[in-house]
């Protein structure tokens, strides 16, 4: 505890003397107002009007997910040596500290690891702060409820791979790059795949107090599309089960960082099995529980969330099974994100070959 005091006491007077105290209580208030310190991006969707608390009935503030969140320039900054504490803008720019928090990317980036599928930022030994920026870090003095908020990110793919850079791949002219005509995102075609946690038991949690006891898996066998701002990019989603079996899924836009090279090819993501179904106005069951496992479905699902029938599983005794929800899930489009229309499921469901 005192070589936190001490540190802080450290970095105010670090900020007095370069910026004085008006540049000092400046940077503090930014940090006050960022998504890092405020937690506002969980809190925003959590408790909107079809958020998950509409069906724990427990604001915020009651989870333990707050307690995530950084509170002062310690969580980031702090480097204990053999002569005390200091402050580090290395140790803030080490991939290890975001990953203390960021526990979905650390698991994208083990599972990425044991399956020899590495993004290819990850082969390059690429950190966090190569893309993201300070800015978006500490916060620039403006409130934002969420990071797809406009203004909230700096970070794009195309800050470094644009024609004009000279030490990132620039973007190819080829038929891939503009045929869709600017309505696709680049992680569209380039993500590989993203983490989806499936399954989180409110009810277990709430009665065992232990996460181990729900059946919480992490998924990466497919990838889903969604629409933000009217293009196409990757997306993922969240099961969740109430108290009393009460069913909720969220999709939301979400990059991932496994990225390929290469990007897709036309017909991995046109006329697929998934595709044809959605587009003909039918169900799709993505996941199947069978000999207590749960069986993914493999490739590109478009989210249609009328269509897709997520199956839910609750405890019984030491077992776990699916089970027909009483009612018909809370579906939530977070961050913005937009669903496929029957008009894009029918361009989707045309056949297509891969030509340069």
């Amino acid at each position: 505890m005192k070589c936190k005091f001490y540190f802080t006491l450290f970095f105010v007077s670090i900020l007095i003397m370069f910026g004085g105290a008006a540049a000092a209580e400046e940077q503090q208030q930014c940090f006050h107002s960022s998504l890092h310190y405020t937690g506002e991006g969980m809190r925003y969707w959590y408790e909107a009007e079809n958020g998950f608390m509409a069906i724990t009935g427990m604001p915020y503030d009651s989870l333990g997910c707050k307690n995530c969140h950084v509170k002062s320039c310690d969580d980031c900054h702090l480097k204990k040596t053999e002569d005390g504490c200091v402050y580090s803008t290395e140790q803030a720019r080490s991939k290890q500290v975001c990953l203390k928090c960021h526990a979905r990317e650390k698991a994208t980036i083990k599972y990425d690891e044991v399956m020899a599928c590495e993004g290819v930022h990850a082969e390059s030994d690429m950190g966090c702060m190569d893309c993201h920026s300070k800015r978006e870090v500490h916060g620039d003095g403006k409130f934002y409820t969420s990071m797809r908020q406009d203004g909230a990110m700096d970070t794009a793919c195309t800050n470094c791979h644009t024609k004009d850079a000279e030490d990132y791949p620039a973007l190819p002219d080829t038929r891939s790059h503009t045929v869709h005509k600017g309505k696709l995102e680049c992680n569209a075609c380039h993500v590989q795949n993203s983490m989806t946690c499936y399954n989180c038991h409110f009810g277990v949690l709430a009665k065992t107090k232990s996460k181990p006891e729900s059946f919480t898996m992490k998924v990466k066998d497919f990838l889903l599309l969604v629409k933000f701002k009217g293009k196409v990019t990757s997306g993922t989603m969240q099961t969740l089960v109430g108290k009393n079996n009460e069913p909720f899924v969220s999709y939301v836009p979400y990059f991932t960082h496994s990225i390929m090279r290469e990007g897709r090819t036309c017909e991995q993501c046109h006329a697929t099995e998934a595709v044809k179904t959605l587009a003909s106005s039918q169900k799709m069951i993505p996941a199947v529980f069978k000999d207590d496992k749960l069986e993914f479905y493999k490739g590109i699902i478009p989210v249609v969330p009328e269509l897709l029938e997520w199956p839910f599983l609750e405890k019984k005794g030491d077992q776990w099974v699916s089970f027909e929800p009483k009612t018909a899930p809370l579906v939530q489009m977070a961050l913005y994100a937009e669903p496929f229309t029957q008009d894009d499921l029918k361009k989707l469901a045309v056949e297509y070959k891969y030509e340069e």
